[in-house]
């Protein structure tokens, strides 16, 4: 009880929020990058990476900026360390009702996801091939037994995941977390558009994951399977993909740009 009692001081200390601050820094930064990725991809540079990973690898062959992911890194796990917080102490105050804890496990994939990242982020510092990215693991998942039916749970999942983000994004829900109050109009007007924006394309972009993932489960056919880089190559590929891409491209700049907002503004 005096451990439990001395970690839930801990989650709810200043210094925790601070790292949720950080964290949302490094999450910004990451999808600005990604979004000068994908408009390079939109526009004729073939191979490009559009997904963290890809971002990561950007960095770490410069010499500043392997210094940036470095610190996307540490921003990443303090993004994680707080999410956790949230989740399993309930720094946020979600409380413990249906709504509350539906909350409270959003927040413990987002810092389960980030923890992933920050993993993917050393390993690409350090030199190491990235054995276990989320589309080797799903396509290794299909060869277990019962293996399709998972991988069409996880597909299911990044589904709802998606409606979500776009719901958040069209009834303006994310404002929830922000503190208005402190802020001027103009301010707040910018808040909800490239809330609104971001929120919509990224979840736009997770359903074509989605939508992979479960036709390679139906399939049961691994190279379905794509990442968050592999669906914005498809939408580059598509008729118009060029336009759709640029769109996409900055409804993801938007997402990045709101990340950098709630470093600030966001209730941590």
């Amino acid at each position: 009880m005096v451990a439990l009692s001395s970690a839930e001081r801990a989650a709810r200390s200043p210094w925790v929020g601070r790292l949720g601050r950080i964290g949302f820094t490094a999450q910004g930064t990451c999808f600005v990058i990604i979004a000068v990725l994908a408009l390079e991809l939109a526009f004729g540079k073939s191979g490009a990476l559009t997904d963290p990973r890809g971002a990561f690898v950007v960095l770490a062959a410069g010499g500043w900026t392997r210094v940036l992911l470095v610190l996307l890194a540490i921003g990443f796990g303090g993004y994680s360390i707080w999410r956790f917080a949230q989740a399993i102490f309930d720094r946020g105050g979600m409380g413990s009702s249906p709504g509350g804890l539906g909350r409270r496990a959003i927040q413990l994939g987002q810092a389960v996801l980030y923890a992933l990242l920050t993993a993917s982020a050393v390993h690409v510092l350090v030199g190491s091939r990235a054995q276990g990215s989320p589309k080797r693991a799903a396509a290794g998942i299909l060869g277990w037994p019962g293996g399709p039916e998972i991988v069409g749970a996880i597909g299911a999942a990044v589904a709802i995941v998606a409606v979500v983000n776009v719901y958040w994004g069209l009834s303006g829900r994310f404002t929830e977390s922000l503190r208005l109050g402190e802020v001027d109009v103009r301010t707040e007007e910018l808040l909800k558009l490239v809330g609104t924006i971001g929120f919509v394309a990224l979840g736009l972009v997770l359903g074509v994951i989605s939508w992979f993932l479960l036709k390679a489960a139906i399939d049961f056919d691994a190279g379905k399977v794509v990442s968050l880089g592999g669906a914005m190559a498809r939408v580059a590929r598509a008729d118009y993909g060029k336009w759709l891409l640029t769109a996409v491209a900055a409804g993801l700049l938007a997402y990045g740009v709101f990340g950098l907002l709630q470093a600030r503004y966001h209730r941590v």
